[in-house]
């Protein structure tokens, strides 16, 4: 039941955040226009880079604290955390200093205008200095996260949603333009883990975080972990944000801004798939520390299967809908983005499908290996945006996006993933046709809905949506499931229709 809740809970509230970014971009576009617009784009790929003095430990601790709650060994996890939180104050400290010494630097390397150069040096020291406030307490969050208490994780971040977009509209009807963003991005990168820190003494048992637990051996078991997580995390930053910065590089803010439009829908579908399997996280660590490997090879089996079937759903509408999705949303003065969106959306999906077996090898002991492959999609991705951008614009940066994931993350990491767990990587492709198949219905009656009903607004387009993605659900039941997950899901639908409760979760239903 706890599974469900998590899974139900993240895409909750990464569909509200989803239903904000969609209402504000417009709204953002219009107050601050599309080379502002570009500009902050720009502030947000280095924000990300700060975001990499996490050094690797949010993961760490999350496997950590799953298999410590897995076996019972509470102390062991608070003489962790405690640890940490000294760990996470120096980085906070560092993560200050950092912006304030490196950002005059940073404007020079792209060039940008005095106005443009003050407006970024000052969105990224506010941003610098609220998250080195933050990283202490986005420990809390951590915490829950490993526990599997995903729901109030969602919860607190559905709140920051919900005041960011307040303080967006609040502060730009001001006339703070990139300032007024910054402002409002910092503040939530404070917000949240503040909500979450007395939810985490509450929800986690026997919890306790003081000096007198700190134990540099504690350190020495998570250190190795975090390191290859953090370049792992590097690696994904690089292939996920590099691309607007070369892009500046070699093109004017307008290809920036029409590329970041491109490259937010890929990375929001990305995400939205993400909440799955993030989800399955916890339980494929606590499974393995308790020696359940039963449990982790079903996740990678079962788990990737249902992956697939939600994934090809999502970014199969997107790539269809892509040139009616960007003309509504931000206007025709962007549809510059329309093809390298297509292509992203492509590269999502192989992504996807390998981000399963990415957590499976990482939760049970394959990190290095998780991290070498993913440098080396980093690498390549980097490589081809800078070869690539010059000849084809942006959508050589997307067709670098598609490369790297086809050849590497999707190329390299599932079939060793399936070799890690014993399993036939024949069987688990086989497992991914029904997918596939299901597509096909779909996309016909997308198509169909299209030319009865043109879509001129975000409602009509996802009213037709949401019919062509039912036909995609109900076939999808019918062929990708098996007996047991059917009954499963039919028995707790009667029991929400008869009783208004959930049906729990048995073995047999697990393991399925």
């Amino acid at each position: 039941m706890r599974l469900i809740i998590n899974i139900a809970s993240s895409y909750f509230r990464f569909l509200a955040s989803i239903v904000v970014v969609v209402m504000l971009t417009p709204y953002i576009l219009e107050q601050i226009g599309v080379d502002r617009f570009g500009l902050w784009s720009l502030c947000l790929a280095s924000a990300g880079v700060l975001a990499l003095l996490d050094m690797g430990l949010s993961t760490a601790t999350v496997k950590y604290v799953a298999e410590r709650t897995g076996n019972g060994d509470h102390r062991a996890r608070n003489e962790a955390l405690s640890s940490l939180m000294l760990v996470y104050s120096a980085l906070g400290i560092i993560c200050a200093t950092t912006v304030f010494l490196v950002a005059e630097q940073v404007v020079s390397l792209l060039d940008l205008a005095d106005q443009d150069a003050s407006d970024y040096v000052f969105a990224m020291q506010i941003i610098g200095l609220c998250l080195a406030f933050a990283l202490p307490l986005t420990l809390f969050k951590t915490m829950l996260v490993g526990a599997g208490r995903f729901d109030m994780v969602n919860i607190a971040e559905i709140i920051g949603v919900a005041l960011n977009a307040a303080l967006i509209i609040l502060l730009l009807e001001l006339g703070l333009s990139i300032y007024g963003l910054a402002i409002a991005y910092a503040s939530i990168l404070v917000a949240v883990p503040l909500m979450l820190t007395p939810v985490a003494f509450r929800m986690l048992p026997d919890l306790t975080i003081k000096p007198g637990l700190l134990r540099w051996e504690r350190l020495r078991e998570l250190l190795p972990m975090a390191f290859y997580f953090l370049l792992a995390n590097i690696a994904m930053l690089l292939i996920l944000r590099s691309d607007v910065l070369i892009i500046k590089s070699f093109l004017p803010l307008t290809a920036v801004a029409a590329f970041a439009i491109a490259a937010r829908i890929g990375e929001y579908a990305y995400l939205l798939n993400k909440q799955f399997s993030n989800a399955i996280m916890p339980l494929i660590s606590q499974s393995n520390g308790s020696g359940d490997r039963h449990t982790v090879r079903a996740s990678l089996v079962n788990a990737t299967r249902i992956l697939a079937g939600i994934a090809t759903m999502l970014i199969g509408l997107g790539i269809f809908h892509a040139e009616t999705l960007v003309v509504i949303w931000v206007g025709e003065d962007l549809l510059d983005a329309v093809l390298p969106l297509r292509i992203i959306l492509l590269a999502v999906l192989f992504s996807t499908l390998h981000m399963n077996a990415s957590n499976v090898l990482g939760m049970s002991g394959g990190h290095r290996s998780v991290a070498g492959i993913m440098l080396a999609s980093a690498a390549i991705h980097v490589l081809l945006s800078i070869m690539l951008i010059p000849e084809f614009g942006i959508i050589g940066a997307a067709l670098a996006t598609l490369i790297s994931a086809v050849l590497v993350e999707f190329g390299l990491l599932f079939p060793l993933a399936c070799k890690q767990q014993g399993v036939k990587l024949g069987e688990v492709f086989a497992d991914l046709i029904p997918s596939f198949i299901a597509a096909i219905p779909m996309l016909l009656v997308a198509d169909i809905l299209s030319h009865l009903m043109p879509a001129s607004s975000l409602l009509i387009l996802l009213v037709q949506s949401a019919v062509a993605a039912s036909v995609f659900i109900s076939m999808f039941i019918t062929i990708g499931l098996t007996r047991v997950e059917r009954k499963f899901i039919y028995d707790f639908a009667m029991r929400i229709k008869s009783r208004g409760q959930t049906v729990p979760l048995t073995e047999e239903t697990t393991h399925a």
